[in-house]
Formats: structure tokens, sequence, C-alpha cells
């Protein structure tokens, strides 16, 4: 009966651990979905500057050449980050449902792993689509408001790194602080192998006795008198 009781206390304690890394797993899920979602839209504005748009014949080739190199850039930038944030949600959401034990805390080292490559492509994604937006100003329109035109994009990329450092400074902590449930999980699986060593020791035989027989050699030593 308290071999039972043990067991299924250590099962809840199991999945109640596991429920919270599953939590932490989802918020990075959501994290990186939103992130690919507005990489595909900003790809979606890099494909059709880079089909509707036409610039003059008779424009610089140096400002088309670079023009049209950003324009790739923040496509390739933005499309990577949208195959990295679906080949992680779907791989990674499959390993934690569908792997075994363990296989949640696999699963949250992982995407947070790889989180840091998503944000550097989502970053070069947004800098390459305004300086292109900079280079395609330049391209249509007037000396004066093309002059225009940059000064409010360099205002633009300035405020979203200001907003940035501003936000990351408000929600900044330390690493070590964070909430983990590695020490839980540790727990369970050190009191799950010790259950297991105790259950496999009750049920091995104890090896026979060997009876150890002692053989007492006597050596008669003849004395021969002499008389």
């Amino acid at each position: 009966m308290l071999a039972a009781d043990k067991a299924v206390l250590e099962s809840r304690v199991r999945q109640s651990a596991t429920s919270l890394k599953e939590k932490e797993f989802l918020l990075h899920h959501d994290n990186l979905t939103t992130v690919g979602t507005q990489a595909a839209v900003m790809a979606g504005f890099s494909v059709t500057a880079l089909i509707e748009f036409g610039p003059p014949e008779d424009a610089n080739r140096a400002l088309k050449f670079f023009y049209f190199s950003f324009v790739m850039l923040s496509l390739s930038a933005n499309i990577l980050c949208v195959v990295e944030t679906t080949c992680l949600s779907v791989k990674g959401t499959s390993l934690a449902t569908r792997g075994p034990y363990g296989s949640v805390a696999r699963a949250v080292d992982g995407v947070y792993k790889l989180r840091r490559r998503v944000f550097l492509l989502f970053a070069i994604g947004i800098v390459a689509l305004l300086v292109m937006s900079i280079l395609g100003a330049w391209l249509l329109l007037e000396p004066l408001s093309a002059t225009v035109a940059t000064i409010v994009l360099v205002g633009a990329l300035y405020t979203i790194n200001a907003s940035y450092v501003v936000v990351a400074r408000l929600f900044h902590f330390d690493e070590a602080d964070a909430v983990s449930f590695d020490d839980i999980l540790n727990r369970v699986n050190a009191l799950s192998g010790l259950t297991k060593q105790q259950r496999t020791k009750k049920d091995t035989p104890p090896p026979p006795h060997t009876k150890t027989t002692t053989t007492t050699t006597t050596t008669h030593r003849d004395d021969h008198l002499a008389f």
C-alpha cells in the first residue's frame, strides 16, 4: 500500500514539474511566432519592392546596385527568419508533445539557445528594409524631397534602436536569477532512480553461500630413535 502511494506521489510531482516546464516552452513559442509573423509581412514588402519598383533608366547605377542589394538582403533575412521560427515551432512542439520523458526540457533549451539567431535575422531585415527605402527615395524623388525622406527614415531607425534599448533596460533581469525548474526535475529523476535501485535490490535473489572446506594436512614425522 505504501509503495503504491509513493509511486502515485512521485508521478504527481513529475507531472507538475513537466507542466511548469511546458509553460516556459509556450512562452518562447509565442514569442517566436510573433517574430515570424512580422518577418513574413516585411518579406512581402521586399518582394513588392523587387517586382513592382522600376527605377528610371537614367538613374545612378551605384544607387540601383545598392538598392537591389538591400532588397535582396531584406528579403533573405526575413525569409530565413520565417523558416527558423517555423522549424522551431514544428520540431520543438513535436518533441515536447510526442517525445519521451524529459523532452519538454530539451525542447525549451533548444528554443532558448536559437532565439538570438532569430532575433538577429529579424533585426537585419528591419535595417535592410529602411536602408532600401532611403535608396529608393533617392532614385525616385527630387534631391530636396529625398533629403527630407532620408532624415525621416534615419530618425525612424534611430527611434527603433532607442526604443529597443529602453525596453531592454526596463525588462532586463539577470539570467542567474531566472526561474528554473531543472532542480525539481533533477530531484524527481534522482528519486525515481533511487526507487528503481531499491526495487531491483528487493527483486534480486541473494547469492548462494559457498562453504569453504578447510583441509588440514598433518604430516606425520617418524622419528627414528637410535638406541
